[in-house]
């Protein structure tokens, strides 16, 4: 059984407004301006920024993970694939957009085969993808650093719980 992970419209329409804010904000301002003035280079640093963001948004879009007994693979513009049993690298780090840590996102790394994959936790059901990725590390052998175990416990994923057996195209919630 394989199973299918993809990035919600909701976060990538977001993305995409945010992305045409941006570009309109500096874009407008810099066929307005002076060639020569020293805010026109910080304005087209910030154009690019906002190109290179809606870009991003179009790669998630149709950016698809499968995952399957096998291992996970990821289909769209850039393709990649990691075989459970290559898995050597395991990564899952918070980052916090409020002092008090109260909001923010995760990321999850793989590494294996020569493949890496950046997924970051606005995809849909993110936890039960961490915990599948986790379960492949410990049959492994693949040592989670400090932060990815405080990270896997704030998923509510513990050592018990990647210990158990898995059938890939399921995860136990």
């Amino acid at each position: 059984m394989i199973r299918v992970f993809t990035y919600p419209r909701k976060n990538i329409l977001g993305s995409y407004l945010r992305a045409l804010v941006g570009v309109v904000l500096t874009a407008v301002p810099l066929l307005l301006l002076n060639p020569i003035s020293v805010i026109v280079y910080l304005l087209v640093f910030l154009l690019c920024a906002f190109i290179v963001y809606g870009l991003r948004a179009i790669f998630r879009q149709f950016t698809r993970f499968e995952v399957s007994g096998t291992g996970i693979v990821m289909t769209g513009p850039l393709k990649r694939s990691i075989k459970w049993a290559e898995l050597d690298g395991f990564n899952l780090n918070y980052y916090s957009t409020r002092r008090d840590r109260e909001a923010g996102w995760m990321h999850l790394r793989l590494i294996g085969g020569g493949a890496k994959l950046s997924i970051d936790s606005t995809i849909n059901e993110f936890e039960d993808l961490v915990r599948l990725a986790a379960r492949a590390a410990a049959h492994n052998g693949v040592v989670p650093n400090r932060n990815t175990t405080g990270n896997l416990q704030a998923l509510g994923i513990t050592r018990a719980d990647m210990m158990t057996p898995v059938a890939y195209g399921t995860a136990d919630r």
